[in-house]
This record gives C-alpha cells, sequence and structure tokens, in this order.
C-alpha cells in the first residue's frame, strides 16, 4: 500500500526542514511506501530552494503556487489531493514531527478497515524541549517527556478510545493528522474551496464524509510533535471562524452543524473557556439530539489479556443487547482498531491499558448503571 502524506508550506522554511526530516525515519511493512508532497502556499523565503537541495529515501514532490486573493488551505489541499498517486491520503501540517510509526499507524488502520476515516493525534512541544534541526535517534523519547497531550486524549478518556462512539466525530478530522482513501476524498468533491482563512474545512470535509457513509477510526499510535510558536488565537483568527461557521451551517443547516456554535466561547479572545468544557457540552448537546439512550442502561465488561478467534464476535454479540466495556490488557494487538470496526446496536466503549486510576473510575461509574456480564479473555 502506498501513502501520498500532503503538506502545506508558507514561509516556514527551517520548520518544513524539520517536518521532512522527522518523515525520513519512518518504519513501514514490507512493501509499503510514501511519497511527500508539499504545496507551497507563496512562500518567499526560500522554501523551494532549500527543499530542492534535500536528499532523502522517500520522493518529494514540490508544488508552488502564488499567493493570490482566492489562495485557501481548502485550495491547496487540494492541489496536492489532484498530484498525489497513493491509495491513501494523509494530511500533516508543516509545523509537525511525524513520530516514527506515523505513516506505518495510518496504513494498518486502512488495511484492518479499508474505507475508514483515520484521526490521528498530536502532541505539543515545549519552547525549547527539543532541538529540531538535528533530529537524533532518541527525540521521540525526550519529546514526549516534555510536551503536553492533545487535549482530544481527554476525550477518549472521557467517552472512549472508539471514533464511533463520538457522535461529533467529524468535527475531530483535524487536517495536522488525519488520512482517508485518496478515491473516497476525490468522490466526495474534496475540501470545499468556499472556506477562506483558518479553520473548519477540515471539519466540513469530515462531516460530508459521514454523511457519505463514512465512519472514523481514532488511532492514538499515530502520533504527531506540534512545534513550538505563539497562540494565534486572537480577534482576527476568531472572526475569520466565525464567518467559517456561517459558511459551513449554510452548505448543511443541520442541529449538529449549528451546535458547533458552543466552540465559540473557546476561540473568543474575551471569553476563551477551555476547548475541553465547550466540546464536552458540544458532544453532549448532540447526543441528547439524536437520543441515544444506550448510555443509561446497564453494561457488560470484557476484560482482553490475549485475543481468541471468538472474541470479536462475543464483543458483537453483547453490543447487540448493550453498551460494552472493552479493557484491552494485551500487550500487542489490533483490538483498538477491530473494536471500532463492530457495528452494532450500542456503543463498544474501548480503552487500552488504562491507568489504575482510570480503571477504577471506569468501574465506579458502570457500576452505578448495572453489569450484566463480567468476562475475562486470557
Amino acid at each position: 500500500m502506498k501513502a501520498s502524506v500532503i503538506i502545506l508550506s508558507h514561509n516556514q522554511k527551517e520548520v518544513i526542514q524539520a517536518c521532512l526530516s522527522s518523515l525520513s525515519r519512518q518504519r513501514l511493512c514490507e512493501g509499503d511506501q510514501y511519497e511527500v508532497v508539499v504545496i507551497d502556499n507563496g512562500s518567499i523565503d526560500g522554501t523551494g530552494e532549500m527543499i530542492g537541495r534535500l536528499t532523502y529515501d522517500f520522493p518529494i514532490r514540490y508544488n508552488y503556487i502564488p499567493s493570490t486573493e482566492q489562495s485557501s488551505r481548502a485550495a491547496a489541499r487540494n492541489k496536492g489531493i489532484t498530484i498525489s498517486n497513493g491509495d491513501v491520503i494523509v494530511f500533516l501540517d508543516g509545523d509537525q514531527l511525524a513520530g516514527p510509526d506515523f505513516i506505518y499507524e495510518h496504513l494498518r488502520v486502512h488495511k484492518l478497515a479499508e474505507g475508514k476515516l483515520v484521526i490521528g493525534f498530536r502532541r505539543y512541544l515545549g519552547e525549547e524541549s527539543i532541538d529540531i534541526t538535528s533530529l537524533n535517534p532518541g527525540w521521540v523519547h525526550a519529546a514526549i517527556t516534555s510536551s503536553e497531550a492533545d487535549e482530544r486524549f481527554q476525550l477518549m478518556e472521557r467517552f472512549s478510545e472508539n471514533g464511533s462512539v463520538f457522535r461529533t466525530a467529524w468535527h475531530l478530522s483535524f487536517s495536522c493528522n488525519f488520512s482517508v482513501n485518496r478515491e473516497v476524498l476525490i468522490r466526495s468533491g474534496m475540501f470545499d474551496e468556499g472556506f477562506k482563512g483558518w479553520g473548519l474545512e477540515d471539519s466540513e470535509l469530515g462531516y460530508r464524509l459521514q454523511q457519505a457513509g463514512g465512519t472514523f477510526v481514532l488511532n492514538k499510535k499515530a502520533l504527531t510533535f506540534h512545534i513550538f510558536h505563539p497562540s494565534e488565537f486572537d480577534e482576527n483568527r476568531y472572526d475569520g471562524w466565525k464567518t467559517n461557521l456561517d459558511y459551513f451551517l449554510e452548505c448543511h443547516p443541520m442541529f449538529e452543524v449549528q451546535a458547533q456554535s458552543i466552540l465559540k466561547e473557546f476561540f473568543d479572545p474575551e471569553i476563551r473557556k477551555s476547548w475541553w468544557d465547550c466540546y464536552i457540552r458540544f458532544e453532549k448537546v448532540v447526543r441528547a439530539h439524536q437520543g441515544y439512550e444506550g448510555d443509561r442502561l446497564p453494561v457488560s465488561i470484557i476484560v482482553v489479556y490475549a485475543e481468541g478467534p471468538e472474541l470479536i464476535q462475543t464483543i458483537s454479540a453483547e453490543a447487540a443487547h448493550r453498551e460494552v466495556l472493552v479493557i484491552d490488557k494485551t500487550p500487542s494487538s489490533d483490538l483498538d482498531i477491530l473494536c471500532q470496526c463492530i457495528n452494532e446496536k450500542f456503543d463498544v466503549l474501548y480503552y487500552k491499558h488504562p491507568s489504575e486510576d482510570q480503571l477504577i473510575d471506569l468501574y465506579h461509574q458502570y457500576a452505578v448503571r448495572g453489569i450484566v456480564k463480567h468476562e475475562i479473555f486470557k
């Protein structure tokens, strides 16, 4: 299988070089390959000349787009899609460092669950956490120990590591780390170029893909590291986000799209409530609107130490009648993906190696609702 990694660039020469360097340290399965497509949105800092001097063990396609009033992130990514030739498109922002398993983990999902929409995650590097100009073999460990987790990790702890549990997963399909089958993407119409400035063009694409029958897989192993730069959440960005939200709603006048207005309290620099609090309310409001009752009923709990041929069948059979809490204690397996492919009436609440405190909280939470079955696979 081949991946095309699409990266946008605008006057970020040193950062882009670090990003490309991180992509040279990828672990792949035999027979897999990848290309990198850099779309330069009108840089004037010598980005093209710098890329022309680089030599890596993967092909780089560099495409320069002059900056005009019609320029947009959506148009640039669409250009990258059309000139790529991979089976899977992986979107990556230029201010990210790709972990060594980044491409491997995206392709792992697409092999196990063809046609799924894969959401990867990121950690935020501190201002001086690592030297991005010289990534040595131990850089990932250093980065993890000196970085802050993506807010979406908290959402997984709160709700599940299963993407189908989220009624708003489409909003979480951030183009800094997201992948989709190329043919599916092209059939969808790709990014809507009516979005200008910053924000929501990726979530709107996720929404259309979901409306067309796509389902999301969360893969916290598909990890990137966001290179530090000062926050840009000012009044101008907020105004642009609101304009794009209005356009989003004009295209899709649906309740769940309008419910994104709750997030204004995060983006508004005069309010700046936590993204976490706003998103919890957004998810709960959409759940209530959709009328899901499964989270009020007793649950089944399945603890897995070793996979067996009947495991997925057992989980599916339980999920036909009630929510299932799956605690994955296997050292290494594909259960994190396979549980997200179960399509039954009720949710599969999946957790991989939860901490002791988290495990205690989970048992307390579900004991209140009632536990119908507690089964252990060894």
